[in-house]
């Protein structure tokens, strides 16, 4: 097992060895948050001497799957997984007859998006999984059914209580900044009621999902809670200093980071117009080295496509090949399974995703790591040969496969996979290997970097007004910048907004914007 305190700046060091206990770091861009959790869970598990093991948690299958590829070891005892799928795997199906009675014991799918089934209060969730076997949502979109109903179960359920207490010794908790308010409720609970040792790690400044309901506030109260530690990751090893210096005038707890900045040419800001920024941009970027157009999702009037989309034709017109990387409609999907319909889509649209790669992907602790390869590479040949056929035996092809490794498929997430498989435009952004220049937006960008970021300053004052959320979208995407950021400024009425604000900010630090920007006319 490689040593914890390898290759770990002083900062992460403190965090790692030296600071026991429950901990709260909070970390900005770049500054190798991944890295610290990650030593941190090797570090302690190096210094368990019990059976207890640890819970990894994440709001990604890609998150949790980077975690198992990064520990060097045997993690299949721990759990490492989504939010939901640890709710609903750990404490709900296992421990909901404890609380409700043996009628529940029962097999259960998930399907957060059906607005059919959807509900508004606990009892009728509850009486909705015993008549269809289901786990849906709550109507109101700001509450989370299944964390409410978990914490339920755990605070009536003596047995689910013990169970948590002698299994767990340690629970750790990344991009803590988007968890809604029944998540913090159901996770200070473990870590307040039954002591299980917690460690958090986010960044409220990236906090861009508070339409779901993410309220980086919640993070930031566990700041100043007795029973926590607080711990900084402040060293950005990803931006040059210019970039850095320009994300950290956006906050004003960060400003104090920004030293005597000069100008070395690594952020340009663009005058254009909508028809000739493609031409200006191109004269700016580096063709050898990776880039990326960061946009936002409002669609454009004159053709319909997203932001990303257009500029990416823009920029192939204008003698850089750009990708454009889509949403795809199995993105949203956070179930346990939600891995396996990602697998399938892969298989059915990457040419050199194999039945090896398949099994790659199971998850550590799945059932199905226990299945025949031969078996499952003649079911999945058989999903394969159906796409072009019907809807109907897709679907059945699909279901045949979920049941076989020991998962059930909701109807929403099945007519989703196939949209998904029927477009070879998705094949890009379910591959692992991105393209040297890509168009995709900000929200998507999140956890990515690039030698290069062209973005909009438009794109951050929607309805002629900047809000917290705009500037924090903002920093997501001008920290994914490694060497060069460009912004372009088409004079729109949100881009003169956005621009005051910046103004605004730049006088309140006394920074001028030629020491940080070189402007293009």
């Amino acid at each position: 097992m490689r040593r914890p305190d390898m290759e770990l700046s002083p900062q992460q060091q403190e965090i790692v060895v030296n600071t026991t206990g429950n901990v709260v770091v909070s970390a900005s861009a770049g500054t190798g948050k991944t890295r610290t959790m990650i030593a941190k869970i090797i570090h302690d598990l190096q210094q368990n001497r019990t059976h207890k093991v640890i819970a990894a948690i994440t709001f990604t299958i890609n998150a949790a799957q980077e975690i198992r590829e990064r520990l060097t070891f045997d993690v299949s005892q721990n759990f490492i997984g989504t939010n939901n799928s640890f709710v609903i795997d750990e404490i709900i199906k296992p421990f909901m007859k404890d609380v409700y009675g043996d009628e529940y014991d029962i097999d259960m799918n998930t399907d957060y998006t059906d607005e059919n089934n959807k509900f508004d209060t606990l009892d009728e969730g509850i009486e909705k999984i015993k008549k269809m076997r289901t786990i849906y949502a709550y109507k109101k979109g700001l509450k989370n059914f299944v964390f409410d109903l978990a914490l339920t179960i755990v605070k009536q359920s003596d047995v689910c209580r013990l169970y948590l207490q002698a299994k767990y010794f340690n629970i750790y908790i990344d991009e803590y900044q988007d968890c809604d308010s029944d998540m913090h409720a159901f996770f200070m609970y473990l870590c307040d009621e039954l002591n299980i040792t917690t460690f958090i790690v986010g960044d409220n400044k990236q906090s861009i999902y508070r339409w779901r309901g993410a309220n980086p506030v919640l993070f930031e109260s566990i700041f100043s809670k007795r029973n926590f530690i607080h711990k900084k990751l402040t060293e950005n090893y990803r931006s040059h200093k210019q970039i850095q210096d320009y994300s950290n005038l956006l906050f004003e707890h960060t400003r104090h980071l920004i030293t005597q900045p000069q100008n070395n040419g690594n952020i340009a800001w663009v005058y254009a117009t909508n028809k000739d920024w493609a031409s200006k941009v191109t004269g700016l970027i580096d063709a050898d080295k990776t880039s990326a157009l960061l946009r936002g999702q409002k669609v454009t009037s004159k053709t319909g496509k997203y932001g990303a989309q257009e500029g990416a034709d823009m920029l192939t017109a204008n003698g850089i090949q750009h990708t454009f990387i889509p949403s795809t409609p199995i993105d949203d999907i956070t179930s346990n399974s939600a891995w396996l319909y990602t697998a399938i889509a892969r298989f059915v649209l990457i040419d050199t995703y194999s039945r090896f790669d398949f099994i790659e992907d199971i998850p550590a602790e799945a059932e199905a790591n226990r299945k025949p390869l031969e078996k499952i590479t003649q079911m999945l040949q058989a999903i394969k040969s159906t796409v072009s056929v019907n809807e109907f035996d897709f679907k059945n092809n699909v279901t045949s496969l979920f049941e076989y490794l020991g998962y059930s498929a909701s109807d929403q997430h099945l007519k989703n996979l196939y949209e998904t498989v029927c477009d070879r435009k998705y094949a890009v952004a379910l591959s692992p290997e991105k393209p040297m220049h890509c168009t995709l937006t900000f929200h998507s960008s999140k956890g990515l970097e690039f030698e290069q970021v062209v973005l909009f300053i438009e794109d951050y004052a929607y309805g002629h007004c900047v809000t917290e959320e705009n500037i924090n979208n903002h920093y997501v995407a001008c920290t994914r910048a490694m060497s060069k950021l460009i912004i372009v400024d088409t004079k729109s009425i949100d881009a003169k907004t956005m621009k005051e604000k910046l103004d605004e900010l730049f006088k309140e630090t006394g920074t001028q914007y030629s020491q940080l920007i070189t402007f293009y006319q």
